[in-house]
C-alpha cells in the first residue's frame, strides 16, 4: 500500500488557508473634516465588471445638508466576497462602500 506524503496534513493546511486569508480595504480620505456618521451600502460587481449594482451609489445624507464633498471613502471586501467571487468565476463580486460626509463651509461675512 503506498503512503500519501500529504495524508493528516490536509487539515492544517486548510486551516492555514482560512485563517491567514482576510480582507482588503482601501481608505481614502482628504483635508476635509467628517461631518456625518459613516453610511454604508453593499454593492457588486456583475459579470466581470460589466454590469454594477447598484448602478449609481446616492448619498442622500450629504445631499440633504447641501454637501457637496465627502471627508472619508472605504472600500472593503472580505473573505466570504473573496470565496462567493471564485465561486461565481467571477460573474458576482461584492463589495462594501463606506462614506463619511465633511462638514460644511463656514459662512463668509463681507465687511
Amino acid at each position: 500500500m503506498p503512503i500519501n506524503p500529504l495524508q493528516g496534513t490536509r487539515l492544517p493546511l486548510l486551516l492555514i488557508v482560512i485563517f491567514c486569508s482576510s480582507c482588503y480595504s482601501y481608505r481614502i480620505t482628504t483635508h476635509a473634516q467628517g461631518g456625518t456618521e459613516l453610511q454604508q451600502v453593499k454593492a457588486a460587481s456583475l459579470f466581470w465588471g460589466l454590469a454594477q449594482t447598484p448602478k449609481l451609489i446616492l448619498t442622500p445624507n450629504c445631499d440633504s445638508l447641501g454637501l457637496n464633498g465627502m471627508a472619508e471613502v472605504h472600500l472593503r471586501r472580505n473573505f466570504g466576497g473573496f470565496l462567493l467571487a471564485a465561486v461565481t468565476l467571477g460573474i458576482y463580486c461584492p463589495i462594501l462602500v463606506e462614506w463619511k460626509c465633511s462638514k460644511p463651509c463656514q459662512a463668509v461675512q463681507h465687511l
